[in-house]
């Protein structure tokens, strides 16, 4: 009996030394975004956001690196464009649903990568009528971008009232000669809402790049760098 309480005396007096646990805190600060960029959220808020690269509905049916977060990234004169867009569309009851933002310089390094593998699992329905090297032939895709300097966006048009993306006689991506913005492979009414989408945003200060009705880009937007920060959810604005 005598060694069973010895024990019970040290148990207490072991119990009475400890301090509760209390996990680590990481005192560095959070990543900012660099000076003069935003979240287009903070900007214009009525633009939906679906970040084709962050998930596998993208011609190379994977994320994409550089992408692990699901909020669009612009400049801020950019950003105030989308949001001049999105006003003007307003008053005819349409909006904006945005695909592609900022795009950091190792998802461009990325896709290179990919092009030079086996991997076509993608090509019937993002680049059926072309090689994964036609893609690049084409300027579909480059090694740099207006994407990476934060100041192109992927773009479509949906109805404010119900939701839905307008019929555009092509999705994101579809790398292809009737993804023209003036093809005449689409409806005429197909045609007419890519037109509807390019006067709203050149009105806003944008310019659309022909062989993709969905890309446009600021007009006037030099001095012009390439950026390769990740693309999350969490950056602090610049100080």
């Amino acid at each position: 009996m005598k060694f069973f309480a010895l024990l019970a005396c040290m148990a207490v007096a072991l119990l009475t030394q400890c301090t509760p646990y209390q996990p680590a805190v990481s005192s560095a600060p959070r990543p900012t975004l660099p000076q003069g960029f935003c979240y287009l959220d903070t900007v214009a808020p009525k633009v939906r956001v679906d970040l084709k690269y962050s998930g596998s509905d993208n011609f190379v049916g994977r994320p994409i690196a550089g992408y692990a977060g699901q909020r669009a990234i612009l400049r801020n004169d950019t950003a105030k464009a989308m949001k001049k867009a999105s006003d003007i569309l307003a008053k005819q009851g349409l909006g904006l649903l945005v695909w592609d933002a900022y795009r950091p310089s190792r998802a461009m390094l990325d896709f290179r990568r990919w092009s030079l593998t086996p991997d076509d699992r993608m090509k019937s329905r993002f680049y059926p009528n072309i090689t994964k090297q036609g893609i690049y032939d084409g300027k579909y895709i480059g090694d740099i971008s207006e994407h990476s300097w934060g100041i192109a966006v992927d773009v479509t048009l949906v109805n404010l009232r119900t939701g839905k993306e307008l019929d555009m006689g092509g999705h994101h991506d579809l790398l292809d000669v009737s993804s023209a913005t003036e093809s005449q492979l689409v409806t005429p009414a197909q045609r007419a809402n890519r037109l509807k989408l390019r006067e709203a945003m050149v009105a806003a200060g944008m310019k659309n790049y022909h062989t993709e009705w969905w890309h446009y880009f600021l007009a006037d937007a030099f001095p012009v760098f390439s950026y390769n920060f990740e693309v999350r959810d969490d950056l602090q604005p610049a100080p």
